[in-house]
């Protein structure tokens, strides 16, 4: 078997649940099959004043990226000066391409290493500079004044429950798309016919992966892999009941929909949300390592954010997008599959 996997499963979830302003929220990872956990998130419900910030970071050939960008972040935004003036998609923006430089400086590459070396037995690619070779993507919710700004690289995933009904936030950042591989080609690179960028990573957008980054008459934002993310700008309303953000070992497995409609049963049933993400794993992870296919095989986080009291939207109107029967003790997982 690969180095990539391992010969037993790793299925105890580490997760977490918290209270914030309005909201009650969980976060859960697990590492599955895969022989190291790369995956990170942001929990901040309390970010800045009338501001919460969230984040699914999965990571790619290391964990270090992921880990730093959980730590780093949040910090580049709040201090970030179109933050400071109220302009908060041009701040994530910003905030971005900030960490993504950042990445190559000398006090941060030897915390990379560092970061490297505590989280894996694995070689090291690329010693001397891991985020040349190793990256991660990002799905990051700031929700402001009650303003939704999702920031998106790559293909995790950040959903409403809107209505009772899946509306995407993020918009997947694929190699294949004709406007990410228009912008591969013109910077020397390629797309193979399994989507990947000069075969390599199968995402057009990330934090890191400085080897494809380093065509000198190009700008930063017309490289083969750029990290000028995509930002969806959404009023938050009454009738967004929750949120999740998701990185691809869920979505590979369960349909959005589907997940939003799980999801928003289970919420009646647990005051732990943790344990909806827990059950949703339990239900995609394979005790057996599957021979074919991807689905099961990933590392898996999933955030959950329950919006709690409407009176959290009574500014919603004057802000512009743009400026019977006991609950039974123990569950019975059988009558209640995702889906």
């Amino acid at each position: 078997m690969s180095e990539t996997y391992l010969k037993q499963v790793i299925d105890k979830p580490v997760s977490e649940d918290g209270k914030g302003p309005n909201v009650t929220f969980a976060a859960s990872s697990v590492q599955g099959w895969r022989s190291t956990q790369e995956d990170a998130h942001i929990c901040l419900p309390s970010f800045d004043k009338n501001a919460s910030l969230w984040a699914v970071l999965d990571g790619h050939n290391g964990a270090e990226v992921a880990l730093f960008a959980s730590k780093r972040l949040p910090k580049l935004l709040l201090d970030n000066k179109n933050y400071k003036e109220g302009k908060y998609e041009i701040a994530l923006q910003e905030a971005f391409m900030a960490f993504d430089d950042l990445l190559l400086t000398p006090d941060s590459i030897q915390k990379l290493i560092t970061i490297r070396k505590s989280y894996s037995k694995l070689p090291i690619i690329n010693a001397n500079a891991p985020a040349i070779a190793s990256g991660c993507t990002a799905s990051v919710v700031l929700i402001k004044d009650n303003i939704i700004y999702c920031a998106n690289l790559g293909d995790s995933r950040s959903i409403l429950c809107r209505n009772g009904k899946a509306f995407p936030l993020s918009v997947d950042n694929k190699p294949e798309d004709d406007e990410e591989k228009a912008r591969i080609e013109r910077a020397g690179g390629h797309v193979t016919e399994s989507g990947r960028v000069n075969g390599g990573i199968n995402v057009s957008r990330a934090f890191g992966d400085h080897m494809f980054k380093r065509n000198q008459s190009m700008s930063k934002k017309e490289q083969m892999v750029i990290a000028w993310p995509v930002v969806k700008t959404e009023p938050l309303t009454p009738n967004d009941s929750l949120m999740v953000l998701i990185c691809d070992g869920v979505w590979n497995a369960v349909p959005p929909d589907e997940l939003i409609a799980y999801v928003s049963r289970r919420t009646t049933k647990h005051k732990q949300l943790s344990k909806i993400c827990e059950e949703v794993f339990a239900q995609i992870l394979p005790k057996e390592m599957p021979k074919h296919g991807i689905i099961g095989k990933d590392n898996m986080t999933f955030l959950i954010v329950k919006f709690e009291s409407t009176a959290a939207f009574k500014r919603t109107n004057s802000v512009s997008p743009n400026a019977g029967q006991k609950q039974r003790a123990v569950e019975d997982m059988e009558s209640e599959k995702v889906g």
